[in-house]
């Protein structure tokens, strides 16, 4: 939802937007493919390196004030394509005013607190104003987590990818929708392992 946000935006603002990146491209399509999204006709992506540097160049060509690129590497993760962009890896050239925002926080780790603050050091060197955090919620509302439940009927559910707080409000929604804890409703601590018979 936050990339088709992100991409209407630019659509109602006289941008192109282009998605670039092998994930980017993997995950949009996919959710193209299969009706979760419409993205607007206007839209366009990329994944293959060689059509990434091709879009990035046409971009430099073209003007960056007609395009809006929504890429991958908000971690700073090496080989992404915000990372190689600032890194100077790529025909796209950072300027003085280019803006970069980010609309997802970091996940919290040390490496990728010391990725992303190389990729914005780097940017901000090249004079490039930095919008952090501009997260509105790229996570589903409970409404989509019932009919995602609905639609998988799994057969067990152990939420993940939270502190205690938000794993065991998770179980808490499970637990009214008919699973129980400790049945087909588990909550472990991360890296913890469970076995199903």
């Amino acid at each position: 939802s936050r990339v088709k946000a992100i991409a209407e935006c630019a659509h109602e603002i006289g941008r192109k937007p282009v998605l670039l990146g092998r994930s980017m491209e993997r995950y949009s399509s996919a959710a193209e493919q299969l009706k979760l999204v419409a993205f607007p006709e206007s839209l366009s992506m990329f994944g293959n390196r060689r059509t990434v540097d091709r879009t990035l160049r046409r971009i430099m060509k073209t003007g960056k004030d007609k395009f809006l690129p929504i890429v991958t590497g908000h971690q700073g993760e090496s080989g992404a394509i915000l990372t190689r962009i600032v890194m100077g890896d790529t025909p796209y050239k950072m300027e003085k005013g280019d803006k970069i925002l980010f609309s997802a926080k970091v996940i919290p780790n040390p490496m990728n607190y010391g990725q992303r603050y190389l990729v914005e050091a780097r940017a901000k060197m090249a004079g490039v104003r930095i919008f952090d955090e501009l997260h509105v919620s790229g996570h589903a509302y409970k409404e989509d987590h019932y009919e995602f439940l609905h639609l998988l009927n799994p057969q067990h559910v152990i939420p993940s990818h939270g502190d205690i707080g938000m794993t065991g409000g998770y179980a808490r929604f499970a637990e009214e929708i008919g699973y129980t804890l400790g049945n087909d409703l588990h909550i472990l601590r991360n890296g913890g392992r469970l076995l199903i018979t």
